[in-house]
């Protein structure tokens, strides 16, 4: 069985599903598309207080918006931009990095907190949101993924990493 046979077996064939998995080895990029993130990530983050939340990838930044619900307070819509601040993408860890750019109508820490605690592999600081790779389900499997016992990742790095509309677009690197 080849190495493509067996991840796409693993169930990575969502994660790229508009992709080969010999396209994605062969020219180094990926692509994660909105519906992905949604679909996955944020239709389990809503609760009580927390409802409506769509997420857009525009070129440059990204788009979360939903409404706010405070005891007998109304609704209160929100929206938030963010762009890609960094990557770390090495032995040591393998993180995307964003900042916060914009808050509408206001920045309210505890919202913050709240819909990014809701995601078990995002961690918040100040207007920086952390993206632990190896904390994603899917990823991680792909991530721990070994060949006669070394760890492919460990020899993988992300050159470039950006939103565009629709979509997350990286490009891969090899380290030897």
């Amino acid at each position: 069985m080849s190495i493509f046979d067996r991840l796409k077996q693993s169930g990575m064939a969502d994660l790229i599903r508009d992709q080969q998995m010999k396209e994605l080895l062969t020219r180094g990029e990926f692509r994660i598309t909105e519906e992905y993130v949604h679909r996955e990530f944020l239709s389990s983050a809503g609760d009580d207080d927390i409802r409506d939340l769509s997420l857009r990838f525009c070129d440059g930044h990204g788009e979360l918006s939903g409404s706010v619900k405070k005891r007998l307070l109304p609704a209160i819509s929100f929206a938030t931009r963010f762009g890609i601040q960094g990557v770390e993408f090495g032995r040591m860890g393998k993180r995307i990095y964003l900042q916060l750019q914009e808050v509408r109508p206001l920045d309210l820490n505890w919202v913050n907190e709240r819909i990014i605690g809701r995601v078990p592999f995002l961690d918040y600081h100040g207007s920086l949101i952390a993206c632990d790779l190896a904390r994603i389900p899917r990823i991680a499997e792909l991530l721990e993924y070994r060949v006669k016992g070394i760890k492919v990742a460990d020899f993988l790095t992300i050159k470039e990493l950006a939103l565009r509309e629709g979509e997350l677009v990286g490009r891969l690197g090899f380290c030897l």
